[in-house]
């Protein structure tokens, strides 16, 4: 992720952003371990109508 993160960043980006579904606490849980949090936005509509993917940031 950090790799990533350097190349991002070199490239002129601010932040990395990504969805993650709602029920997947393995995969928050990576993602806070790497700087990653919650983010204030909605994510995209899931396939039930209701719920949706919830985004994470991680400032560059």
């Amino acid at each position: 992720m950090d790799t990533v993160a350097r190349w991002a960043r070199d490239s002129g980006a601010d932040r990395l952003r990504l969805s993650v579904m709602p029920d997947n606490e393995r995969a928050k849980t990576l993602y806070r371990h790497t700087d990653f949090h919650q983010a204030d936005e909605l994510g995209d509509l899931l396939p039930d109508g209701v719920s949706r993917e919830q985004v994470m940031l991680r400032p560059l």
